[in-house]
């Protein structure tokens, strides 16, 4: 009976695992393993340049010495602006000691809001009545827009009086890009935006 458990003992010594101690080429590949990933990635990298602190000196390639050598200068092409559709004048008017008058006639009736930009506060002119801005400074720019948010038309009319622009104001039923801003130059020429 020794003999079957001896044989037994030994089958089952064959069939469990021997611990081995890791030999040193094990232990150097799981240094590795372990070391490489907290390498940074930076000092793999290839070595910076020295800042010039003096761009107008430039360093040799040994840097062993200095040479002073003029600073690179850049060229840059200067291209014009597109040529623009230039607007032409609606009117005329001249200035009398650089200073005009405009009247305003409100043909529509809806309110109007207007203001002549840094010389009066906002207004409102009523439907049917017109007003006359006078003595105005050049350049001016003169803002209209109707109270009731409707579209206006404005139209120059023919004045007989020297410095004086006369100014049709009536409803319009088609949209533009035009605001309802008078913009009079101090040559005269009047512009609509």
């Amino acid at each position: 009976m020794k003999t079957k458990s001896l044989s037994t003992t030994i089958a089952l010594d064959k069939l469990k695992p021997r611990k081995k101690k890791p030999g040193i080429l094990q232990i150097i590949s799981g240094t590795l393993l372990i070391a490489l990933p907290t390498i940074p990635i930076v000092a793999s990298a290839t070595p910076y340049s020295r800042l010039n602190e003096e761009p107008d000196q430039r360093l040799s390639q040994q840097g062993l010495s200095q040479n002073l050598v003029s600073p690179a200068r850049r060229t840059t092409s200067i291209q014009p602006p597109l040529p623009e559709t230039t607007q032409s004048p609606i009117a005329t008017v001249t200035p009398m000691a650089n200073q005009v008058s405009v009247q305003l006639k409100n043909g529509t009736n809806a309110p109007i809001s207007y203001q002549a930009i840094g010389h009066t506060e906002p207004r409102i002119l009523p439907g049917g009545q017109e007003i006359v801005l006078q003595n105005l400074p050049t350049p001016v720019t003169v803002t209209m827009v109707r109270e009731d948010g409707g579209l206006l038309e404005v139209r120059p009319m023919s004045s007989s009086a020297t410095g004086m622009l006369a100014i049709s104001l009536n409803e319009k039923t088609e949209f533009d890009d035009i605001q309802g801003a008078l913009r009079i130059q101090p040559d005269g020429q009047v512009f609509l935006n």
